[in-house]
C-alpha cells in the first residue's frame, strides 16, 4: 500500500492573482480563532514546498465556503461554492469553469470564456455559457455528473481538510497527510482580497485608478495593465449626479439623482483603460471613471460605498447584485452630468431625430479601421469596373457590406453593382456624419470619453464606453477618514475579480 503523500496548509487571507501568491500570511492558531467565532480567513493546501492545488475560502457566520482548484500552471480555473446547512453538510449552490488555453480537449468550443452552474438541486442546474464579445447562452438541465459527485461534502473541522483536496483531480482519492506549513506571519495586516457571498462589494476600487496595474479581464481573463488618463473636469453646478444611460435623457428625470450629493464645482476626472497587447488577443477596455472632489485632491478615500438613489434600499439585494447603471438602451456608453443639464438635454435628446455622434464621437483606432475599409472599397470596385465579373462582384459586394451578398447573383443586382461601383471610384470620401446640430458638439478628452457643455448652466456631460458595451456598471461612493465625500466611480466591471465570484 502506497504511503500517503504529503501536502501543506498555509493560513492566509486569501490569493492575490496578480502576484500569484497568499497575502496576509497567518499562524495556525490566529486562523483556528478565526474559524470558531466564523470571521473569514483562507487556507492554501499545497504540495509540500511546491505548488498550490487548493484555495478555501471559509466564513462560517455567513455559512460560506469556496474551493478553487489550480491547475499544472498555478492558475484558478475552477472555483466552488458551498453554503452550509443547519445539518452540517456543505450543498454546492454554484461552481464555475474557465477554459484552459493550453489543453486541446476534443470537441472544445475555441470561443467559450467561461461556464457557470448555478445549482438548483440534484436534478436541476441553470447553465450558463459565455463566449468572446459577451455573448451569453443558458440552457436548464440536470448537471453533469462530475458535478452531481460534488454536490454536497461534510463541513469540515479546522485543519481537517482531505475532504474539499479531494476534489482536486491530481489528489481524488489519494491517500494524504496534511500538515502545517509552519509559513511566518505577516508582520502588519494585509487586507484581504475576497468577500462572502452577500451584495456586491466595492473590491478593488482604488485599483481600477493605479497605473501600470497588472489584472486580467472578467471575460477573457486575459492579462492586462491598467493605463490612466485625465481626462477634464466634471462641472457640477447644483452636486446632485445623474450617472445614466444616455439614450434616456429625453425621459430621466432629477429624482434619479444620486441621493448624496457631490460638493458644488469643477471636479477632476479621470478614465481607466485595462490595455491587453498581445500575440492571442489586444483590447482597449475602458475599467471605469473616477471624479475626485476638488478641495479633496490628494486625500486618500478610507472606504468605498453603493451610491444609492431615493427609494433604493440596499437591504434588499440578494448575493451579488447592485444598484446601478442600466445600460441597455443601444448607446453602449454611460454618462455623468448634473441634474442643472436636465432642461437643456431633454430638448437635445427628447426628439428621435437626435444624433448619438454627440455624445460617441468616433476613436482614433475606428477613422483608422473607416480608412482602412475606405481603401479596400475602392480596389474592389475598380477591379469590378475593370473587369465586369462573377468574382469581382461578389468581392465588391462584400466590400459594400453583407446586405448586398445576394446582389451579384441578378441582373437588377449588378446594375446596381455597377451604379455604385462607379460612385465610388469616382466620388470623394464624403467623411464621418457631423451632428444633426453644428451648433451643438461634444469633444474629445481621450479616446474613450467625451464631454458636452451645456452653456446655461455651465454644467457638461461627459460619456464614456460601458466597458463591454451593455453590462449594468455599480457606482461607488469614495469617503474621506473623516465622512467626507471624497470620489465618485463608476465601474464598468471588466477587470476580473474573482473574490466577487
Amino acid at each position: 500500500m502506497p504511503s500517503p503523500r504529503t501536502h501543506e496548509s498555509v493560513y492566509c487571507e486569501g490569493w492575490d492573482p496578480a502576484t500569484a501568491r497568499p497575502v496576509g500570511i497567518l499562524g495556525a492558531e490566529t486562523a483556528r480563532a478565526r474559524d470558531a467565532a466564523g470571521d473569514q480567513y483562507a487556507v492554501l493546501v499545497r504540495e509540500a514546498g511546491g505548488d498550490p492545488l487548493v484555495l478555501l475560502e471559509i466564513a462560517w457566520s455567513h455559512g460560506h465556503c469556496g474551493v478553487w482548484l489550480f491547475d499544472a500552471d498555478g492558475e484558478r480555473r475552477t472555483h466552488h461554492r458551498y453554503a452550509r446547512r443547519e445539518d452540517g453538510e456543505l450543498a454546492l449552490t454554484r461552481s464555475r469553469q474557465w477554459p484552459d488555453p493550453s489543453a486541446e480537449a476534443v470537441g472544445a468550443d475555441p470561443g467559450l470564456v467561461m461556464t457557470t452552474v448555478v445549482v438548483m438541486n440534484e436534478e436541476w442546474a441553470a447553465h450558463h455559457h459565455d463566449y468572446l464579445g459577451g455573448g451569453r447562452t443558458t440552457v436548464n438541465r440536470r448537471p453533469d455528473e462530475d458535478l452531481v459527485a460534488v454536490l454536497t461534502r461534510p463541513a469540515p473541522g479546522f485543519g481537517r481538510w482531505e475532504g474539499l483536496l479531494a476534489l482536486h483531480p491530481r489528489v481524488g482519492d489519494t491517500a494524504v497527510r496534511l500538515g502545517d506549513a509552519g509559513a511566518e506571519p505577516d508582520p502588519a495586516p494585509a487586507p484581504a482580497p475576497w468577500r462572502p457571498p452577500g451584495p456586491l462589494a466595492p473590491v478593488g476600487v482604488d485599483g481600477l485608478f493605479q497605473p501600470g496595474g497588472h489584472h486580467r479581464d472578467a471575460q477573457w481573463r486575459a492579462p492586462g495593465t491598467i493605463e490612466v488618463h485625465d481626462i477634464g473636469t466634471v462641472a457640477l453646478p447644483t452636486g446632485r449626479v445623474l450617472v445614466c444611460d444616455p439614450s434616456g435623457l429625453g425621459s430621466v428625470t432629477e429624482e434619479r439623482a444620486l441621493s448624496v450629493p457631490l460638493p458644488p464645482g469643477e471636479h477632476p476626472a479621470r478614465l481607466s483603460v485595462l490595455r491587453s497587447v498581445g500575440p492571442e488577443r489586444e483590447f482597449a477596455l475602458v475599467a471605469g471613471v473616477r471624479i475626485d472632489v476638488a478641495e479633496l485632491v490628494g486625500t486618500p478615500v478610507a472606504s468605498w460605498e453603493m451610491a444609492l438613489r431615493p427609494g433604493e434600499d440596499f437591504q434588499v439585494l440578494g448575493e451579488g447584485q447592485f444598484f446601478g447603471v442600466l445600460v441597455d438602451g443601444g448607446s453602449g456608453v454611460v454618462s455623468v452630468c448634473d441634474t442643472a443639464c436636465l432642461p437643456r438635454l431633454q430638448e437635445l435628446f427628447g426628439s428621435a431625430d437626435h444624433d448619438h455622434n454627440l455624445l460617441i464621437g468616433y476613436t482614433e483606432a475606428e477613422r483608422a479601421r473607416f480608412a482602412e475599409q475606405d481603401r479596400s472599397l475602392r480596389e474592389s470596385a475598380r477591379a469590378f469596373l475593370d473587369a465586369p465579373g462573377r468574382s469581382t462582384a461578389q468581392a465588391f459586394a462584400g466590400a459594400l457590406g453583407d446586405s448586398m451578398a445576394g446582389e451579384p447573383y441578378t441582373r437588377r443586382g449588378v446594375r446596381v453593382l455597377l451604379r455604385l461601383a462607379h460612385a465610388v471610384v469616382h466620388t470623394e470620401d464624403p467623411g464621418l456624419p457631423a451632428p444633426a446640430d453644428s451648433a451643438v458638439g461634444a469633444t474629445d478628452t481621450s479616446p474613450w470619453s467625451r464631454s458636452l457643455r451645456e452653456p446655461v448652466s455651465g454644467a457638461n456631460l461627459v460619456t464614456f464606453p460601458a466597458g463591454y458595451g451593455g453590462d449594468p456598471c455599480p457606482v461607488w461612493l469614495g469617503r474621506s477618514a473623516d465622512g467626507r465625500v471624497a470620489a465618485l466611480a463608476v465601474d464598468t466591471r471588466v477587470v476580473d475579480r474573482p473574490g466577487e465570484a
